[in-house]
C-alpha cells in the first residue's frame, strides 16, 4: 500500500522560519497596545511534570513541547499589555509519585511567585495538585482528563480538552463503526484514569447499544498480561477496550498477538496515543483505533507546531504535549486581558477566556470557553486511528482529516 499523503506532511521550515511566522501570528492575535519593554520583568509560570520515574518518557515529551511553547509566545513579543514581558518557565519534576506531585506543587508556588501552572500528564497526579494550587489560589490548566477535576467546587483549575466520560462516550459510539453489535470487553487500571474512563464506558454502555461482556480492573504495570488476555478471549467480545497506560498496553496488544486473539481494539487515550506506542508494537498497530483530547492534524496551527516539534525531537507531537501548547497560549491570552501577574487576576481573565483564533483556541472544534466548572463548554474527544505510522484524526465526521481503514 501506498503511503497515504495528507494535508499532515510536514510543513519544511527552518527554526528561525517557524518562530519569525509565530511572531507574526502572534503579533495579528495580540490584544496588548503597550510598547515592548527591554527591561520588563518576566512572568512567572510553572509546568508540573514527570520527567523521571515510570511515566519520565511522556514527561519528557511534555517538557520539550513546553518550552517550545514559551519560545514561540516570547518570539511573538511576550506579554505586550504588561511591556512585552518574556514569559519564564519553571519546571518541577513530579517523580511519577503522589507524594512528590503534593510537595513539588507547593514547594513551586510557594518559592516563586506564578501567574499560573500547568501539568501534571497522569489524572492522579493533576488531581493532587490541583489540591494544592486550589488552596494557594494559583490557576492550574490541565489535559488531564479526569472528570473529577471540575467537581468539589474548584475555582482555579481549568480543563480545555475532553473529560474522561466524553471519551467513553466517543469510544463506545466508534464500536459501531467496526461491528454491527459491539460485545465489548472493558480493561483498565485500576488509577484515577482509568478508573474513571471505565466507569463511563459501565454506565454509557446501554444507552449507545453495546453490551458490555467483561469489565475487568488490574494493577498498573503487570509484567504478565496473558491471563487478563485469556479471559478476554474467553468472554466472547468481539471488541476490546483497554484503558491503559503505555507499558501495559504495549504487553497487551503483544500479547494478543501471541495467543491469536484478533478482534479489534480501541486503545482509548492513555498510552496508546503516544509515539512510543507505534515504536514498541510497529505494524501491529496498524489499524487501531483510539480517542485523544488533541491530535497535531486537527488544524492548521497544530500542523504548525507538530513540523517544528517533530524537527527538533524526532517524533510526532503527542496529544498531551501538543494540548500544553495551546495552554500555554491561553495563559499568555489572559495575562493579555488581565494586564496583570497577580495569580488572582489571571484566574479571573482565564474563566472570561473565549478563544476561536489562534493556538489559544487550538483544540478540537476550534474554540475554548469555560463553564463555572472549569471545563470547555466545547470540549469534545477525537477519535483517531494508526496509519502508516502516523496518527490520523477519523472521527466524528466534522473533525476527521483521514478516512478510516477498515480491516
Amino acid at each position: 500500500m501506498e503511503k497515504r499523503q495528507t494535508e499532515a506532511a510536514p510543513i519544511r521550515r527552518t527554526r528561525k522560519e517557524f518562530l519569525a511566522a509565530t511572531a507574526a501570528a502572534s503579533a495579528l492575535a495580540g490584544s496588548g497596545t503597550a510598547a515592548f519593554g527591554a527591561e520588563a520583568e518576566p512572568v512567572n509560570i510553572g509546568g508540573l511534570y514527570p520527567s523521571t520515574g515510570s511515566f519520565a518518557q511522556i514527561g519528557q515529551g511534555c517538557v520539550n513541547a513546553a518550552k517550545l511553547a514559551v519560545e514561540m509566545v516570547n518570539a511573538g513579543g511576550g506579554i505586550k499589555s504588561l511591556g512585552g514581558a518574556k514569559l519564564n518557565l519553571i519546571l518541577s519534576d513530579v517523580q511519577s509519585e503522589p507524594t512528590v506531585t503534593r510537595t513539588e506543587t507547593e514547594r513551586l508556588i510557594t518559592g516563586n511567585k506564578l501567574s499560573a501552572i500547568h501539568g501534571c500528564y497522569a489524572s492522579a497526579l493533576t488531581l493532587i495538585a490541583s489540591e494544592v494550587a486550589e488552596r494557594q489560589r494559583v490557576p492550574l490548566l490541565t489535559g488531564s482528563s479526569s472528570d473529577q477535576l471540575n467537581r468539589g467546587g474548584r475555582k482555579f483549575t481549568f480543563t480545555p480538552f475532553a473529560r474522561a466520560s466524553q471519551f467513553a462516550q466517543a469510544q463506545l459510539r466508534m464500536s459501531h463503526l467496526v461491528t454491527n453489535k459491539p460485545k465489548v470487553a472493558v480493561i483498565f487500571e485500576n488509577t484515577a484514569f482509568g478508573t474513571a474512563t471505565s466507569n463511563g464506558l459501565k454506565e454509557q454502555a446501554p444507552g449507545e447499544n453495546v453490551e458490555i461482556v467483561m469489565f475487568e480492573p488490574y494493577s498498573a504495570g503487570f509484567t504478565d498480561a496473558s491471563p487478563l488476555v485469556n479471559k478476554v478471549k474467553a468472554s466472547g467480545a468481539t471488541m476490546l477496550f483497554a484503558v491503559s497506560y503505555l507499558s501495559d498496553l504495549i504487553n497487551i496488544v503483544k500479547t494478543m498477538k501471541q495467543m491469536g486473539v484478533n478482534i479489534p481494539l480501541n486503545g482509548g487515550s492513555g498510552g496508546f496515543v503516544i509515539p512510543g506506542f507505534y515504536k514498541n508494537v510497529g505494524k501491529d498497530a496498524e489499524g487501531l483505533l483510539g480517542v485523544a483530547h488533541w491530535n497535531h492534524d486537527m488544524d492548521g496551527n497544530a500542523k504548525r507546531v507538530n513540523a517544528e516539534y517533530q524537527k527538533r525531537f524526532g517524533e510526532f507531537l503527542f496529544e498531551y504535549a501538543g494540548g500544553l501548547v495551546a495552554q500555554t497560549y491561553m495563559i499568555a491570552d489572559a495575562l493579555e486581558r488581565a494586564k496583570s501577574r497577580d495569580p488572582l487576576k489571571v484566574r479571573d481573565a482565564l474563566a472570561d477566556l473565549d478563544a476561536s483564533k489562534g493556538y489559544a483556541s487550538m483544540a478540537p472544534g476550534g474554540r475554548v470557553k469555560f463553564d463555572d466548572t472549569g471545563r470547555n463548554v466545547y470540549g469534545h474527544p477525537l477519535g483517531v486511528q494508526w496509519q502508516h505510522g502516523d496518527l490520523a484524526s477519523v472521527y466524528p465526521k466534522s473533525d476527521a482529516r483521514a478516512a478510516l481503514l477498515k480491516s
